[in-house]
Formats: C-alpha cells, sequence, structure tokens
C-alpha cells in the first residue's frame, strides 16, 4: 500500500511567493461558481420539482452578487426564468441561472 503525504513532500522546496499565490488561487477558485454538468443540471431540476410539487422546504445554494447565498424556504411558483421562494423572513424572486444546487430539508423517502 502506497501512503503518499501529498503536497507535504514538495512543500519545502517551494518558495513562500508560490505557496501565497497557490493558497490565493484557491481561496479565489472557493468564491467562483461552478459551470454545472448536464448531469448535475439535471439533478438541480428534479430536486427542485420535487421540492415544488411535494411543497417541502428545499436549500438552495445561490451565485448573487459575487458572493453565495444559502436560503431555505418553500417554492411558490417557478417558471423558465424564475423561482419564487418563500422563507421565514421574506419572500424571493430568484433567478434560474443564479443556483448552484438545492438540497430537500424536510426528511424525504419514496
Amino acid at each position: 500500500m502506497i501512503r503518499d503525504r501529498g503536497n507535504i513532500k514538495w512543500t519545502s522546496m517551494m518558495l513562500p511567493e508560490h505557496l501565497a499565490l497557490i493558497k490565493q488561487l484557491k481561496q479565489e477558485e472557493k468564491q467562483q461558481p461552478k459551470e454545472l454538468a448536464e448531469w448535475e443540471l439535471e439533478e438541480l431540476q428534479q430536486t427542485i420539482d420535487q421540492a415544488y410539487a411535494l411543497q417541502v422546504n428545499v436549500e438552495l445554494l445561490l451565485w448573487n452578487n459575487e458572493q453565495f447565498e444559502q436560503p431555505i424556504g418553500t417554492i411558490k411558483s417557478i417558471n423558465t426564468k424564475t423561482l419564487i421562494l418563500e422563507t421565514s423572513t421574506s419572500v424571493k424572486k430568484i433567478p434560474l441561472q443564479n443556483i448552484q444546487s438545492a438540497r430537500l430539508v424536510d426528511d424525504f423517502y419514496d
């Protein structure tokens, strides 16, 4: 069995400037919305359709104003471009293109 130490082995050979740039690059990658693959879009659509049909709470991961948000609420309506989400404090109109992921909050089993 190979026991790899990952980057620890090579870190001592890197310049501090390299380490700082790598750390900065990882931070920037975390703050960017990712491009969803086709299967991820299908899974996202199924989750949203299921949450809407059953009227259960859903947690959405949204990319909005250069940052991520995670509102939780019930989907009240949906069309081809927007989704209306009712949270405990407000009603939000969310463009579908801003949704990165969706997860059912209530326990649901088929």
